[in-house]
């Protein structure tokens, strides 16, 4: 069972990966909101399918792993349900919906957004710790895993040194666009090697 729930969830987190992609090349806002939320369901049943597979001796390091993945899911999905409700519906004060808008680098969704990502770094991070490959894709999937925890001092750091607002100031927002760009072009082996990792079979924790 957890095999099928864990490749069903990296099927739709590739489906939600392009969709957000897509979004992006397009300029739709709404739908990379829409598969931004999805996007975070889906990592959080990838994750805890795979922290299913742990030995024994790795528990701790995949829990950590699950629990991160559970806070990034929580702010992920507060900043895009706020753009999708009460941004999209204008249903506040011209002061409010102005501090909610997801607008531009360096505003407050967008910091929280970034505080979302950074957790999602430390989750990769201690997932792929957690994991014992069988295989060479398995290999390279743990590595890439590991290799995303490096994404959260720059997710975590920047917001607070002001490093997007300052980019934002002299190039606009196409800085971001260019991030989220180069993260899901990293990111989709990610999701297709999970794929790939629950269709080889059952993996139980030795």
């Amino acid at each position: 069972m957890d095999r099928t729930t864990g490749l069903v969830a990296s099927i739709l987190l590739c489906a939600t990966l392009g969709l957000f992609a897509l979004s992006m090349a397009v300029g739709l806002p709404a739908l990379s909101y829409g598969a931004s939320l999805a996007l975070s369901f889906c990592y959080v049943v990838v994750a805890a399918s795979l922290v299913a597979e742990a030995a024994d001796n790795r528990r701790g390091i995949a829990l950590a792993g699950l629990a991160f993945a559970a806070m990034y899911a929580s702010v992920i999905a507060t900043v895009y349900f706020v753009q999708l409700t009460t941004v999209a519906h204008g249903s506040a004060g011209v002061d409010v919906l102005k501090a909610l808008s997801y607008n531009e680098l360096g505003s407050l969704m967008f910091n929280l957004d970034m505080l979302g990502y950074g957790l999602m770094s430390l989750s990769t991070l201690f997932v792929g710790l957690s994991m014992t490959p069988r295989g060479r894709g398995d290999s390279i999937l743990r590595l890439l895993l590991i290799v995303h925890g490096i994404f959260a001092p720059v997710c975590l750091l920047l917001p607070i040194l002001d490093g997007f607002g300052t980019m934002a100031r002299g190039s606009g927002n196409m800085v971001g666009v260019m991030v989220l760009f180069f993260w899901c072009v990293y990111f989709a082996p990610v999701a297709g090697l999970s794929v790939i990792h629950f269709r080889a079979g059952p993996r139980l924790p030795s």
